[in-house]
């Protein structure tokens, strides 16, 4: 009689039997689950990241264009100013306005060859050859 009442008490636990074959392929589902998910993130940031460095060098690859147009434009309007002037010869004036807009349209493709580092996904490919750039700590 003591097993009976044991057995409708709520107050004890049933035991959970032994985990099977399809407990455990769920398991394993749910965690290839998990891992799939995780790298696909991974992705999906680094193709962002991808994107906004690519519009970055977009509107740097615009501007440097803008600084080699005013660079021409320049160059023509210190010509017809300095053949006119009796100061500086006319060619060292032209120069001197050339080179300085050059120097920055430069700079600014130096600047858009340095945004295309991030367009190499480098966490991806370290993600899929296995490596790891954090080491454990020695015990």
């Amino acid at each position: 009689m003591k097993v009976d009442s044991q057995i409708s008490d709520p107050r004890v636990a049933p035991q959970a039997p032994p985990a099977g074959v399809f407990d455990e392929l769920s398991t394993l589902l749910a965690f290839a689950r998990e891992t799939l998910s995780g790298f696909l993130e991974l992705v999906s940031l680094e193709t962002r990241r991808a994107g906004l460095g690519l519009v970055g060098m977009l509107v740097g690859g615009l501007l440097a264009t803008i600084f080699i147009v005013t660079a021409w434009a320049g160059l023509m309007a210190a010509l017809a100013l300095y053949v006119v002037s009796q100061g500086m010869l006319p060619f060292a004036a032209v120069i001197v306005v050339a080179v300085v807009n050059l120097i920055v349209g430069a700079g600014m493709l130096y600047w858009c060859i340095g945004l295309s580092r991030h367009l190499l996904f480098s966490a991806t490919r370290r993600q899929l050859a296995g490596t790891c750039l954090v080491r454990p700590a020695a015990p």
